[in-house]
């Protein structure tokens, strides 16, 4: 191995002349904008980023060996384009060619705030609208004048690197789009630059000290080690040992790595299988953890994610099986979606893959499943049983699975009667667990409810909302002259509860929005589980509340198969 030093620029233009990429065995971009912010602040202030592992080699070994590369991710956009795009057939005809082993994340980000941009979903948002990711670039603070990292005050420090918006947000003249600094080729444009703009003596001083220290290679930003003249065996033997040995790889992202030694091609196959049942319906998240955790299941091999359980015959048969193991998850997404599910009320991913095991084996996803799957799901969703201990949980559901007959039968939730859980956690509900789900607020929780209430809906067509049967905003106006105040803030408590919710299309939730429950009545709309004797006036709203809570408890029983 040989030592060198390079500067981020020229490893910049490696990426940029198609002279550096990425082996198919490396896991996805995963860093988040802080950590990117973090490791520009680090050059800023002159600190080494680590050691970096290149594999150099040339045109002809890389088209021998029919290795697949991978291009750098440049705009990464967290639902609709996270993953490295296959690289296209080497035209270039340099002397030598960089393979990354290790420092993807590193360069990655490098790359990212000097070239492209970020799009990360904003919290309490859907995930199928697009204002969920802004569109960010990287942004250097002019005015920075901490020259140390001081990790004690660092929340009241003002940031020296930060993402801004582009399309809302224009930072303030303190900020300078990272990207524009390799515009300036010498120093001497740097002054230029800062006469035109009429900068500080101190902005100067900042603006060339970033420069410098993304252009030179003294003191070495970047130094990195460079494997030569080994055979891509040996190359993939070094990249395993390497994130074997510690911990930069999470076990999923070394499960797929070793998994991919085997499979020439498996991570574009799977790649685009994952955007493909991510954009279905409202959009979801399924991961490649996903994806490793169901062949576990489906080959039989043992749940737990380690490396000793994907061994070579479990790997043959994943990669000669994937055609019926895709199309049994893709089944179960689809019914997902019929179902009205999306990566917004997804609690649990792992609680989909005993249904796709069943499919797998032969099953329906027509008729009956579809409401055996919403029971199961609801029920799973309710008791957390996938929340701890999910390899015990999904061993057992295949045993359990292993037993029925699929390709006779529906799914169905008595599948998993004799499964019994860590904690004492079963696929049951009890009397008291539905009493339990009356004081439910309006979240998660009620979701699951309300889709075993609203069996007919077309959950997976229109979109429904989570409505107040009594108006939300009319118990902030309940006159204290008919109540005490004990009463109004019972009621308060009650309002966003079980009891006074329904499914509600989206339209017409909106349309009804302050109208009152006798006014919406009246217009000829219908209130599931009301007891018509009950007048629907606001002040009558203890007693309508609770005979309609009784209704719903009944039918909760009956679908819990309850007396």
């Amino acid at each position: 191995m040989n030592y060198e030093t390079i500067s981020i620029r020229e490893v910049i233009k490696l990426i940029n002349e198609k002279r550096m990429y990425l082996p198919e065995i490396q896991r996805g971009y995963v860093w988040k904008e802080k950590q990117v912010e973090k490791l520009f602040e680090s050059i800023f202030v002159g600190y080494p980023i680590g050691s970096l592992l290149f594999w150099k080699t040339n045109k002809r070994d890389i088209n021998s060996n029919g290795l697949i590369l991978y291009d750098f991710i440049k705009d990464y956009h967290e639902r609709d384009d996270k993953d490295n795009k296959k690289a296209s057939a080497i035209a270039s005809d340099f002397p030598d060619y960089f393979i990354v082993l290790d420092g993807q994340q590193r360069l990655s980000a490098l790359f990212i705030g000097l070239q492209g941009s970020v799009a990360y979903k904003l919290p309490y948002l859907w995930w199928s609208s697009n204002d969920a990711f802004p569109q960010k670039k990287l942004f250097f603070n002019l005015d920075s004048k901490s020259l140390q990292l001081d990790e004690d005050d660092d929340d009241e420090k003002i940031p020296i690197f930060k993402f801004f918006e582009i399309d809302k947000t224009t930072p303030d003249n303190n900020w300078f789009l990272v990207s524009d600094i390799l515009k300036f080729e010498q120093l001497s444009d740097i002054i230029e630059y800062a006469t035109e703009n009429n900068l500080s003596k101190d902005r100067i001083n900042n603006l060339s000290k970033f420069w410098n220290n993304i252009n030179l290679k003294n003191p070495p930003i970047i130094h990195y080690l460079t494997i030569e003249g080994a055979n891509y065996d040996d190359v993939l033997n070094i990249f395993v040992r390497l994130n074997s040995s510690g911990t930069p790889l999470s076990k999923p992202d070394l499960l797929f790595s070793t998994m991919l030694l085997d499979w020439n091609g498996g991570r574009e196959v799977i790649e685009k299988f994952i955007k493909k049942i991510n954009n279905k319906g409202s959009k979801f998240d399924f991961t490649k953890d996903f994806i490793m955790r169901t062949c576990l299941v489906l080959s039989g091999a043992s749940v737990s994610m380690k490396v000793e359980s994907f061994k070579k015959e479990k790997i043959s048969y994943i990669k000669n099986n994937f055609f019926s193991i895709s199309k049994a998850i893709e089944d179960a997404v689809d019914s997902l979606v019929d179902l009205g599910y999306s990566n917004d009320n997804m609690l649990s991913y792992n609680a989909l893959i005993p249904y796709i095991y069943y499919l797998y084996r032969g099953g329906s996803s027509k008729g009956n499943s579809v409401n055996g799957l919403r029971t199961y799901l609801a029920i799973s969703f309710l008791k957390n049983i996938y929340g701890v201990a999910s390899n015990s949980a999904l061993s057992n559901t295949r045993n359990a699975i292993d037993k029925y007959n699929c390709k006779k039968f529906g799914f169905d939730i008595s599948i998993f009667d004799n499964v019994h859980l860590v904690g004492d956690r079963e696929f049951k509900v009890t009397k008291d667990d539905i009493d339990s789900y009356m004081d439910k607020e309006k979240g998660l929780y009620t979701f699951y409810i309300l889709t075993l209430l609203y069996p007919n809906l077309k959950l997976g067509q229109i979109k429904f909302h989570q409505d107040h049967v009594h108006p939300y905003i009319s118990f902030d106006e309940l006159d204290s002259k008919k109540l005490t105040n004990e009463q109004i803030e019972k009621w308060k408590r009650m309002r966003n509860t079980l009891p006074n919710l329904q499914l509600l299309e989206g339209s017409d939730n909106e349309s009804k929005n302050r109208e009152s429950l006798t006014e919406w009545v009246k217009a000829g709309n219908v209130v599931e589980y009301s007891d018509n004797k009950e007048s629907t006036d606001l002040y009558n709203f203890e007693n309508y509340y609770n005979a309609r809570k009784e209704k719903i408890i009944n039918k909760l029983l009956k679908i819990f198969s309850l007396k």
